[in-house]
C-alpha cells in the first residue's frame, strides 16, 4: 500500500495537479535521536492504536525541535492525521514561544506560516484571565 500511496503522490507531483508536501511522517516505536531526526519528518511516537508524540524540527530553524503532545488527557494537545497521500496535518497551529517565535499551521503536507510568527507574544499579567470579586 504505501508503494501505490508514493507512486500515487509522485504522479500527481509530476502532473502538477498538486504541491510536493514539505513535511512527511514517520511512526516511530521510540523517542527520536534529535541528532538523527532529518528536515521535514515529522516523527509520530506510539503503537498500534496509540500515539503520544509528535517530534520534528522547526520550519523556521531546524536546530529547533518541535515537540508536540499527541495524548488525549494532556494539555495542550495537538492532533496529527494523514490524508489518502500520506500528508500530514496537525490541529491546532503549531506556535514555538522560544527562540524563532514560528507560528504555523500544517495542512496536507505543507507549512502555511501565520503573519505575527517570528514575533514574541506580549507579557500578560499573571491575573489577566482570572475573574474579579464581581
Amino acid at each position: 500500500m504505501a508503494k501505490v500511496q508514493a507512486f500515487l503522490l509522485w504522479l500527481l507531483v509530476a502532473l502538477r495537479l498538486i504541491r510536493r508536501p514539505e513535511l512527511s511522517v514517520a511512526l516511530v516505536a521510540d523517542h527520536p535521536d534529535p541528532g538523527a531526526m532529518k528536515v521535514g519528518v515529522i516523527y509520530v511516537v506510539g503503537g498500534a492504536g496509540y500515539r503520544k508524540w509528535a517530534y520534528f524540527r522547526c520550519p523556521a530553524d531546524h536546530d529547533e525541535i518541535v515537540q508536540l503532545s499527541l495524548m488525549r488527557e494532556r494539555r495542550p494537545r495537538w492532533t496529527v492525521t494523514t490524508d489518502f497521500l500520506g500528508r500530514p496535518t496537525i490541529h491546532p497551529s503549531v506556535r514555538q514561544l522560544e527562540g524563532s517565535y514560528a507560528h504555523f499551521w500544517v495542512r496536507n503536507g505543507r507549512i502555511d506560516w501565520c503573519p505575527d510568527t517570528g514575533r514574541k507574544l506580549p507579557r500578560f499579567p499573571e491575573n489577566f484571565n482570572k475573574r474579579g470579586p464581581c
